[in-house]
């Protein structure tokens, strides 16, 4: 048996385990389900039928059971099979999909926007973790905007008002003035 290769695990799937039936089986698994390696669209309640005419696995029959790795959390290297987010250069933060972690560095496929390939696969040392990141809840990416907006709201009332540059308790005020605004919903509306 090769490596799991958990980047192709359903979501819905907490472990991987084989089953001897004439040969062996590759099975995705969870408490209440279970669905072939190759076939995951395809998933069976465990059972069904009784003694030889039975038409699905049981859960005990699935042995070598190999728990799905813990969510990368940023922290350390991440595992293979890992979605994240990777900084690329000229793009920004890209979805990546770790698929090796060498000696050498981080094997790593990400969208490519040349050459009408669809992916590319990069290796990058260890070191460069940094570029990694895990991937963002839609609460983060929420929050991430109104900072934005924040920031540019405060950048615009500040270089209307000059005489307050440099003043601090001036910025705190204007600053706690612009998140009620933004939290109340108002924004620029911006007219073509």
């Amino acid at each position: 048996m090769s490596k799991i290769d958990w980047s192709k695990a359903p979501e819905w799937a907490d472990g991987h385990g084989l089953v001897a039936h004439h040969g062996i089986t590759e099975v995705w698994i969870n408490m209440d389900q279970y669905a072939v390696v190759g076939a995951e669209d395809r998933a069976y309640p465990y059972g069904g039928g009784t003694g030889d005419h039975r038409h699905n696995f049981t859960r005990g029959q699935v042995q070598y059971i190999t728990p799905r790795p813990a969510r990368w959390d940023g922290e350390g290297l991440p595992a293979v099979g890992t979605k994240c987010e990777f900084k690329a250069n000229v793009l920004g933060w890209v979805e990546a999909t770790i698929t090796a972690v060498t000696d050498l560095g981080i094997v790593f496929t990400r969208p490519s926007y040349q050459n009408g390939r669809p992916l590319v696969e990069e290796r990058l040392p260890h070191k460069a973790v940094e570029r990694f990141r895990p991937i963002r809840t839609p609460e983060q990416i929420a929050a991430d905007e109104r900072l934005h907006k924040l920031r540019n709201a405060h950048t615009a009332i500040a270089r209307t008002l000059e005489c307050f540059r440099g003043d601090i308790p001036a910025e705190a005020v204007s600053r706690q003035v612009i998140e009620a605004m933004i939290d109340a919903g108002y924004s620029k509306q911006v007219t073509p």
